[in-house]
């Protein structure tokens, strides 16, 4: 499901919640995945239908994560069974007193069982699974998802696991609307409770809910509650304004590091991948050997994911682990479509970021760039001098003025590409990072290697400087197949 498509139903569940919700049992749930609703069909044709209509469907096993509704679906059941004349028990599967009960009523066709979770003993389940298979009536298990592949299931039974509310996106969001309506329905009139959804910030709820929820799950009612307790203040003191993005992200980032210290870490500079990290590490580490300055003091460098695990998809799990902080965190990014977008939600997050400027790049065949674009090409080619089993993923030559050449680094080189700029490279290879870093020293009010008026002076130069080595590169043969532009 695209960005897009994600937000249209966010917007949509806003608007009218009737799609998103399942009443049984008397208890609402919230949900609209084809998962979800599997899970009340199964749910419904147990506790509504006779054995005679249902020879082909007499029990059923249903597999759900903690924290996930299983208790309140097993008393649905119940209830609902009730309701339309079926005589039902329920029964805890992990007390001892489950297996009396269900060889009491093993001759009892009439009668449907339903029993919420399994014991952890493997001989008890093992045994609770025989007597429950070997009931003549109907009858449904509800139990953790980590007994779906029990030997001791009988394979002709219906059986259903319901995924972790992670893997269902729009279930996660319609979990949390739901919620917060629940608080705010004993407190809003119906047209209030429905304008003030309405107005709600609907990308910023979207952004906030890619992040996993994990064992946070279980404290899910609480963020819902705080959410509708600042909704309702708001209404109270400003009736006429929507709700402020700023507000909802003060919550989530609260819900989601609750415990997590607040420590005066100096400032951070957050990249893609580890890679960028050495990289401009390896930077810092020329200018302090040929300089004397040191670009990390007051900074830390830090990856937004290690190895093949970074990447713009990282950035909302580190803004809320890390507890990022606006003017103190800086999250520097690639210029391509990833990063553009990453940048719009690190908006929504209140966070700095900042795109690798495709001017200030070595590499000006194109409009898109990333940290190894700001190496000189004579010192990539070098690289591949010295690696002539490797390729780069792409290479673009562009003729017309002004002339300039791009080759992109495969991404599975680029451990080989930091090890080897270690030993080999000069700081005129890193130039453009040197200027970078210094940027970013500047936007922070760090002491630095060049003075403002310097700094201005450098970034002109960069800008409209053209230097064989460091724009062309010195390999008069190419690397890998060529796109090129004449006119």
């Amino acid at each position: 499901m695209t960005h897009g498509e994600n937000a249209q139903i966010a917007d949509e569940m806003l608007r009218d919640f009737s799609a998103f919700s399942e009443i049984f049992g008397g208890i609402e749930f919230y949900g609209s995945s084809t998962a979800f609703r599997d899970v009340f069909t199964i749910c419904r044709a147990l506790a509504s239908t006779t054995k005679v209509e249902i020879q082909n469907f007499r029990k059923a096993y249903l597999f759900m994560d903690a924290c996930h509704g299983k208790t309140s679906v097993s008393k649905a059941i119940e209830i609902e069974a009730k309701a339309n004349g079926i005589q039902s028990v329920r029964f805890d599967g992990t007390s001892g007193v489950t297996l009396k009960h269900l060889k009491d009523l093993q001759n009892k066709p009439d009668i449907l069982v339903v029993v919420d979770e399994l014991p952890d003993s493997t001989p008890n389940r093992r045994a609770l699974l025989e007597r429950f298979n070997n009931l003549s009536g109907t009858g449904i298990i509800l139990a953790s998802a980590v007994y779906s592949t029990d030997a001791s299931l009988e394979p002709s039974y219906r059986r259903l696991v319901l995924s972790h509310i992670d893997n269902r996106p729009t279930d996660k969001l319609a979990w949390l609307v739901g919620l917060i309506r629940e608080n705010l329905r004993d407190r809003l009139a119906n047209d209030l409770l429905t304008g003030v959804l309405d107005s709600m910030p609907v990308r910023d709820l979207q952004t906030f809910f890619r992040v996993p929820l994990g064992e946070h799950v279980q404290i899910l009612p609480r963020l819902a509650t705080e959410i509708a307790d600042s909704i309702r203040l708001h209404c109270e003191l400003q009736p006429d304004e929507t709700f402020p993005q700023e507000e909802l992200a003060v919550i989530f980032i609260r819900f989601f590091s609750p415990s997590a210290p607040q420590t005066n870490h100096g400032f951070r500079l957050w990249v893609e991948g580890d890679t960028d990290c050495q990289i401009l590490r390896i930077v810092s580490k020329l200018v302090k050997t040929s300089l004397g300055s040191d670009l990390e003091e007051g900074l830390i460098i830090l990856p937004i994911g290690e190895n093949r695990d970074g990447g713009t998809s990282k950035i909302l799990d580190v803004v809320l682990s890390k507890q990022a902080q606006r003017n103190k965190d800086l999250f520097l990014l690639d210029c391509d479509m990833p990063g553009k977008h990453a940048q719009d939600e690190l908006k929504v997050l209140q966070q700095d970021s900042m795109l690798l400027e495709p001017k200030l790049s070595c590499s000006r065949a194109s409009s898109e760039v990333e940290i190894e674009d700001f190496i000189s090409l004579s010192c990539l080619d070098r690289f591949y001098e010295a690696h002539t089993e490797l390729k780069p993923e792409m290479e673009t030559v562009r003729y017309k003025a002004p002339a300039a050449r791009r080759l992109v680094v495969d991404g599975t080189h680029k451990g080989m590409l930091t090890s080897w700029l270690e030993k080999h490279a000069s700081l005129s290879d890193l130039e453009n990072l040197f200027f970078l870093l210094c940027d970013i020293r500047t936007r922070f009010s760090l002491k630095n290697s060049r003075s403002s008026s310097e700094m201005k002076v450098w970034k002109t130069r960069l800008e409209n400087e053209f230097d064989q080595a460091k724009h062309i590169g010195s390999q008069p043969r190419r690397w890998s197949p060529v796109t090129t532009e004449t006119t």
